[in-house]
């Protein structure tokens, strides 16, 4: 049984474009939620992503709880629900205003005050400030998938009328001409709003000294890129690229994914072997030259079970890069990348560490 565990982020609800390669390589996808035991939004799952959960293959995990004071924050986000284009506004603003200024220290009470000038939250200690905050970036971020998901919805379904018309003409005048090429959105949000987003799931899912379960794994090469810009200036080297997997993620004839009872991964011992213990460590694990040996045991043994899926043409190739940042751990890393600011419980700025692992998830 594949053990391995694949942690997305910054996004924190599952997206039936990402979640298809992750279960083809790992036994679990895990996404962060601000708020425990919140169930999803009516209507922002499909069947799939359903099975997924019914598998045991999906799932949420909270790394800071926020107790009795659930209900207060829930009334708030359903505030965020009702003017959610004031809040997205705002979000907005700040993301604009922030984007020239990342060397410098954010003001604890900046974004709060801001986007909570109505709510009746007073001020409490700064550390839960911050949480709160990251809290409603956290949900300002969803909002935005959710919109996002519905706009490509909606996109994909002009697009099949489009094609299905221009097909019917071609055919009625019996004069062939070349069908225009569907518009493709890859779905990468600005920079800015990217930035706030990571920096909150950042001072969330690392606060406490608790890692997260799984192997960090993005879709959005501005996170990878940045994390190798920061590595690079701090550590005097450059992060090693230890691996890259194509991944096949073969569609039905009515677009679903398939394939989620056998995927590859369980065909590679070896490969699900050396994923496990990275994801046992949250990322940070010591690289050793076995666990080098082992993943190139597990790289052959994919290349085995995957070989014969790319020739479908329902089957969409995506890629799944792995590097490796040395001497580091993964609340390290992603603090000195993604929050400049200053916040309790930050792990020392030099604090040393075996190793940190980070996958780039990039799709077709």
């Amino acid at each position: 049984m594949n053990k391995s565990i694949a942690c997305v982020f910054p996004e924190t609800l599952p997206d039936e474009r990402l979640l298809p390669p992750l279960v083809q390589v790992f036994g679990q996808v895990v996404h962060m939620q601000a708020i425990e035991n919140e169930p999803p939004a009516p209507g922002t799952e499909t069947a799939w992503i359903q099975q997924c959960r019914r598998q045991g293959r999906l799932y949420g995990f909270t790394p800071t709880p926020l107790g009795d004071q659930r209900e207060r924050f829930r009334a708030l986000v359903q505030d965020m629900r009702r003017r959610g284009e004031t809040y997205t506004s705002q979000l907005s603003m700040l993301t604009l205003a922030g984007l020239n200024r990342r060397d410098q220290p954010q003001s604890h009470r900046s974004i709060l005050s801001d986007l909570l000038q109505r709510s009746d939250i007073k001020e409490q200690q700064a550390t839960e400030l911050l949480l709160w905050q990251s809290r409603l970036i956290v949900n300002l971020g969803e909002f935005y998938d959710i919109e996002q998901a519905e706009l490509h919805s909606a996109l994909d379904a002009i697009t099949r009328r489009q094609d299905s018309l221009l097909a019917e003409l071609c055919e009625e005048e019996e004069n062939p001409f070349v069908l225009p090429t569907s518009p493709q959105n890859g779905g990468q949000e600005t920079d800015g709003i990217l930035r706030h987003r990571l920096k909150a799931w950042t001072r969330l899912c690392f606060h406490g000294g608790h890692p997260a379960p799984g192997l960090l794994v993005t879709r959005h090469r501005t996170a990878m890129d940045l994390l190798q810009e920061v590595y690079e200036k701090g550590w005097r080297q450059s992060a090693r690229q230890l691996a890259s997997l194509d991944i096949p993620v073969v569609r039905t004839a009515s677009g679903q994914p398939s394939g989620l009872d056998e995927p590859p991964g369980q065909q590679c011992p070896s490969l699900d072997k050396v994923l496990e213990e990275i994801s046992a460590g949250g990322s940070s694990v010591q690289y050793t030259e076995e666990k080098e040996q082992l993943l190139q045991t597990g790289l052959s043994e994919w290349s085995r079970s995957t070989g014969g899926l790319f020739s479908s043409s329902r089957t969409e190739r995506c890629v799944l890069d792995l590097f490796l940042f040395p001497a580091t751990t993964a609340p390290r890393l992603f603090w000195e990348s993604f929050d400049s600011g200053a916040i309790p419980d930050k792990p020392a700025a030099r604090e040393g560490g075996a190793g940190c692992i980070v996958g780039l998830l990039t799709m077709a």
